[in-house]
This record gives structure tokens, C-alpha cells and sequence, in this order.
């Protein structure tokens, strides 16, 4: 009884929540600018803990992360107006394309990113360079 009791209070004392994880926020930018949209994720660079991740919306995120090392993975991406030809109705309809901002680089399990998430609410910003900036 006593052990899970110190189990409890240590947990609780290092910003953990009951399942294991923190909870932390950042921005993603490009070129210093939000990204309007994408997704975020984080690797366990020992391969221990869950990957876990969270969509990116005008710049910002919030994720529940294992404690730890890890990799990051961002695929920062905007929405550019365009038309899909419907080949039922025979006609074009507008919508909406994703563009990726960054290079793949930043979305594979190579990504030169990483954060050491160790409490609660401590924030993780990343800024990339633009497709055109890395060229």
C-alpha cells in the first residue's frame, strides 16, 4: 500500500498523468510563419514508449507525450485553392488542395528534429525552412 502511494505522489510530482504521459504545445512555423495545417509526431528514440502525435492548426499543437528523447516528425502544409474535374457530372469542382511547405526530410523517421520532453506544459517550438529556402 505504501509503495503504490509513493508510485501516485511521484508520478504526480513530475507533471505525469495517470497514463505515463505529459502534456506539452508548441508552434510549427515555416519560414517564421504558422503553419496553417499538419500533423506533429513524436518518435521514442529508444523505441520504449508509444509514438504519439497531433494535428497541427494555425501553427499550434498540443500532444500527450511519453516522457523522454525524441524524434520529430512535422508535416507542415498549406491549403491552395484549385478544381477536381467530376467525371460523373462532367463538370470542375472547386476545392481545396494540401501543398507541402517543408521538405520530406522533417517526415521521416531520419528527421534531424528533436525534443526532450520531461514535465507538463513545457513547450516545444519548431521553425523549418521552406521547400524554396532549402534549394
Amino acid at each position: 500500500m505504501l509503495i503504490g502511494i509513493a508510485v501516485c505522489i511521484t508520478l504526480t510530482s513530475s507533471g505525469c498523468s495517470g497514463d505515463g504521459t505529459l502534456t506539452i504545445s508548441g508552434t510549427v512555423t515555416v519560414d517564421g510563419t504558422p503553419a496553417e495545417t499538419g500533423s506533429i509526431t513524436f518518435v521514442p528514440v529508444d523505441g520504449k514508449t508509444a509514438v504519439e502525435g497531433a494535428e497541427i492548426k494555425n501553427g499550434a499543437y498540443q500532444a500527450k507525450v511519453p516522457p523522454g528523447e525524441k524524434i520529430v516528425q512535422v508535416r507542415a502544409m498549406k491549403f491552395e485553392p484549385g478544381e477536381k474535374f467530376d467525371a460523373i457530372s462532367q463538370t470542375s469542382i472547386a476545392t481545396n488542395f494540401t501543398v507541402a511547405l517543408t521538405d520530406s526530410q522533417y517526415a521521416t523517421d531520419n528527421s534531424p528534429l528533436r525534443a526532450a520532453v520531461t514535465k507538463n506544459g513545457e513547450p516545444h517550438d519548431f521553425n523549418l525552412p521552406s521547400i524554396n529556402k532549402e534549394k
